[in-house]
């Protein structure tokens, strides 16, 4: 080292690498703000917009989620007073040992090909909703996912504890998880109706969310297969201004109310949305007459013994 170059001490050459790295993050920081103002100028007003909207609603999202609590805590300690009798919390929920009747309710879910993303993931919703009323009902059933696979796997096992929860995830179709004699599958185009659940006996719900564009769907594949079917007795008991088809949570839950109160019309009210426009049928007597076998009642049948009595 020659005699007119400056030495450097330990303390200036921290300094200067200091400076250095605080000149590349400006950069990197510069870098990005211009990437992200770029971005901005691609995107559309109506994205920009939604931009906006979703970073305030994040912004927020912490002050609001502590209200919220705030709010349920002073909701609970004012029933509490009353003398209002709680559901039991998430906690004591876990805690809780289920024993599961004998009846099995599956949810058939081999019609993904006939779905969005976004159906999917509806159902995806509607399954975690059938699993949290079974959790909580006094009479819980046997809850099974039958043609576990695909799109809707892949949601299902990104969501926290999913796996742990108290379902019977098969990938194998429902028809080789039971006996042909103990299957009903649920559909409203069904000719038969039910009028009871049977220990034992599997109830099968199609899977999918189509808005009606997929009508009959279920009910045919049904046939195909060799099983046998049945619809809800809605017809005997409400009258609804729009069709017989429920979703797949509004289903689950209609049964489970009505192994737990055993009067469908009450499982019904207490479970169909009143935008359906349902109203208490006069004569509402379905088990008082008609065929009854094994806990489904056949329409033809039915209409028969009418007329030779009439």
């Amino acid at each position: 080292m020659s005699q007119n170059s400056p030495v450097i001490s330990l303390s200036d050459a921290e300094v200067i690498k200091e400076e250095v790295n605080t000149e590349s993050c400006d950069k990197e920081e510069s870098v990005k703000t211009e990437s992200c103002e770029a971005e901005t100028k691609t995107m559309s007003k109506n994205q920009q917009r939604k931009q906006r909207r979703l970073e305030a609603k994040l912004k927020f999202r912490p002050e609001k989620r502590k209200l919220e609590r705030e709010r349920r805590k002073e909701k609970r300690r004012q029933a509490i007073s009353e003398g209002v009798v709680l559901p039991p919390s998430r906690k004591k929920l876990k805690q809780k040992l289920m024993e599961p009747s004998d009846i099995s309710i599956v949810v058939d879910c081999s019609f993904e090909e006939h779905m969005h993303d976004g159906d999917i993931k509806k159902l995806v919703k509607q399954i975690q909703h059938c699993y949290a009323i079974n959790r909580r009902s006094p009479c819980p059933c046997k809850y099974v996912v039958s043609s576990y696979g695909g799109k809707m796997k892949d949601i299902i096992e990104n969501l926290s504890g999913a796996t742990q929860w108290n379902i019977s995830w098969r990938e194998e179709s429902y028809d080789s998880l039971f006996s042909k004699e103990n299957i009903v599958y649920l559909s409203a185009e069904s000719e038969n109706t039910l009028t009871c659940l049977e220990e034992g006996k599997a109830y099968i719900i199609g899977g999918l969310v189509d808005h009606n564009s997929k009508k009959g769907l279920c009910h045919e594949l049904a046939v195909k297969r060799g099983v046998r079917h049945a619809q809800l007795p809605i017809s005997q008991y409400i009258d609804m201004k729009s069709r017989k088809v429920l979703t797949v949570d509004h289903v689950f839950e209609i049964l489970l109310k009505f192994q737990q109160q055993k009067d469908w019309e009450s499982a019904f009210f207490s479970v169909i949305p009143k935008r359906k426009g349902a109203q208490a049928k006069l004569d509402s007597n379905l088990c008082s007459s008609g065929h009854v076998t094994e806990g489904i009642t056949n329409e033809t049948e039915v209409s028969e013994s009418n007329d030779r009595r009439t």
